[in-house]
């Protein structure tokens, strides 16, 4: 008995044809008729009847052909546990993120590196224009940005994106600063300060729709370092503005360093927090098994 016999009676049990199952598996009709001829006789029972209209199995064929369904199904899933085996071990996954992330990236890398501590994790922090611009050169596998109803639309065309939190703009200030004691600021009391903002297309899609609306923000800077903004906030030289998710996800946050306020009397467009990958990513495999980590973090609360 060998594992050919066994793909060629399941093939000619699903067509009931030995001309069929031959055309199906590129084989002869000889070459299968033989093959089970072969093992019939060795198992001493027949497996099927053959006639002119068709090939179909016995009674005693009925039961063999059952567990031979079982033992291939078997060989299945050896096959795709030898293959999750081999593109989980010794890979590299390449991850980037917009600020806030960092934490909850971290603890999702240390919780996955116990289950396969041969991939290698590589994090970087990025906006979102140049983490879907690195995704789309492959010099990143996943990545986890903002988007918003035309971006997805337009920037996202031909990529997977995997919808993750959908929340709004706020405003964060240091634990010192005059603002601290108001659960929302309205617009008007807001540009009454200096802004230090980070390089993330939302955010300057945002400071456009605020500045028509209200006039002129004084921006004191504008970087893509988190820890400059953190700096200037920390001097109570200005306040800044970001993504409700980055607060969340912020260790100042909790620390009470830093205070998220929302604003009020503004309507705003909602942003939609999720994965990026593209549909030929090498490391799909890993890949899934990151980000469903990651959001399993979320819902245990590590987040918030």
């Amino acid at each position: 008995m060998n594992l050919d016999q066994l793909h060629y009676v399941v093939e000619v049990a699903k067509t009931k044809s030995l001309l069929a199952a031959a055309n199906q598996l590129h084989v002869t009709q000889s070459a299968i008729s033989q093959s089970i001829s072969s093992l019939e006789a060795e198992l001493g029972v027949k497996l099927f009847n053959r006639s002119r209209t068709g090939t179909v199995p016995t009674p005693e064929g009925l039961i063999m052909i059952k567990k031979i369904l079982q033992i291939e199904q078997i060989l299945q899933e050896i096959k795709d546990e030898a293959k999750h085996q081999s593109e989980i071990s010794g890979g590299t996954l390449r991850i980037a993120a917009i600020p806030g992330a960092m934490s909850t990236l971290v603890r999702t890398v240390s919780s996955l590196k116990k289950d396969y501590p041969s991939v290698h994790f590589r994090m970087y922090e990025n906006n979102s224009e140049e983490i879907v611009a690195q995704i789309r050169q492959n010099q990143i596998d996943i990545g986890l940005v903002l988007a918003t109803p035309d971006s997805e639309k337009k920037e996202l065309e031909g990529l997977r994106f995997e919808p993750l939190w959908k929340g709004k703009i706020a405003v964060g200030v240091w634990r010192n600063s005059p603002l601290t004691s108001m659960k929302s600021v309205t617009p008007d009391e807001l540009i009454k300060f200096p802004f230090v903002l980070y390089d993330e297309g939302y955010i300057h899609e945002f400071i456009r729709h605020f500045s028509k609306t209200f006039g002129p923000v004084n921006t004191l800077f504008t970087s893509n370092n988190a820890t400059a903004i953190v700096n200037a906030l920390q001097e109570e030289l200005a306040v800044t503005v970001a993504f409700d998710f980055s607060f969340f996800a912020n260790p100042l946050v909790v620390s009470g360093d830093l205070i998220m306020i929302e604003i009020d009397r503004f309507e705003q467009q909602s942003a939609t927090l999720g994965w990026i990958r593209s549909e030929n990513n090498k490391n799909s495999l890993v890949s899934k098994h990151f980000i469903n980590r990651f959001v399993h973090k979320i819902r245990m609360g590590h987040l918030l």
